[in-house]
């Protein structure tokens, strides 16, 4: 009982893709070499902490600024006659 090598292969179904040919090695990432001084520069980088713009300092001088300028808009649109304070 001699078994044909084609018998122990399954049988392929219909539109599946196949393997024609035997794979090749998959091409390295590495082709070029990175210098000493590229990879310092990347460590230093890495290292130094991001930039503060001076717009996010002054978020809080901003924003309490807002609030005392809507407080004297306020003011200034009441209408005359009109008491803020309750008189007991």
């Amino acid at each position: 009982m001699a078994k044909n090598s084609s018998e122990n292969r399954p049988n392929p179904r219909p539109g599946l893709p196949m393997v024609t040919e035997t794979q090749r090695p998959r091409p390295s990432l590495t082709r070029t070499t990175s210098t000493a001084t590229f990879v310092s520069q990347l460590l230093v980088e890495r290292s130094r902490p991001a930039p503060l713009w001076p717009r996010h300092n002054l978020a809080v001088e901003g924003a309490l600024g807002a609030y005392s300028a809507g407080a004297q808009r306020g003011v200034r649109r009441m209408p005359q006659g009109y008491r803020k304070s309750v008189l007991v």
